[in-house]
């Protein structure tokens, strides 16, 4: 008898553990040149609604726009651009830092479980940070003919995170194309509701007190 209570208390556990599996939702987070996550790629021209040059030399607009490749570069994909200050990836740019940056909220969802993917590419060398901190995610020289793949699990905070991508122009064309998706658990699938609580209580006092009860009846 008082094994079958001990695994009923053990089933009551797991059950109230397996109701907290979280199920991963999908963080709106957007390509470079892209209309909106999910959507398709914009026209080459048109301002990135989701992507913002933040810095740049002292002469260059602050403007991420979506931009016709430069022969050398890898293709616009169907859902994202290359973007840089102007439209065309023939342009020549000062040498210096050029720093291309969209933000995504986690809320509603457990930062602790939240993951970035993807690919991108950048002329000339670039690197990808998350929240100021470089995530070791970075393209060599000459790399823009192709996409390189980047996988980041960790870093994340609750609520609004930056993802930036910092690039080092040596003079000439520059931009950065990229294609990413994320996930995370919401709150919901691992945080029980009040009720959910009371009645996992409620059944675990009854099982203590029917060990209880066998207990003293021994």
């Amino acid at each position: 008898m008082l094994r079958k209570v001990s695994f009923m208390l053990s089933l009551a556990v797991g059950s109230f553990v397996f109701a907290g599996t979280a199920l991963a939702d999908q963080i709106a987070v957007s390509n470079t040149g892209e209309t909106t996550p999910g959507g398709p790629a914009l026209p080459v021209g048109m301002l990135d609604p989701h992507y913002s040059l933040i810095s740049a030399p002292a002469t260059v607009p602050l403007t991420a726009i979506t931009t016709s490749p430069n022969p050398a570069w890898t293709a616009n994909t169907p859902t994202a651009d290359w973007i840089s200050p102007g439209a065309s990836g023939d342009t020549g740019w000062p040498v210096g830092n050029y720093d291309y940056q969209t933000t995504f909220s986690l809320a509603g969802l457990v930062a602790s479980t939240a993951q970035l993917s993807g690919e991108w590419t950048s002329d000339n060398d670039g690197c990808l940070f998350l929240n100021g901190t470089n995530t070791g995610s970075c393209t060599s020289f000459a790399n823009f003919a192709s996409l390189i793949s980047f996988s980041i699990t960790s870093g994340f905070n609750a609520g609004v995170n930056t993802l930036d991508f910092v690039i080092d122009n040596g003079g000439g064309p520059t931009g950065v194309i990229a294609e990413v998706s994320g996930s995370a658990s919401p709150i919901s699938s691992v945080v029980p509701e009040p009720s959910s609580l009371m009645l996992m209580g409620s059944g675990l006092l009854g099982l203590g007190g029917l060990l209880r009860r066998k207990l003293i009846g021994r």
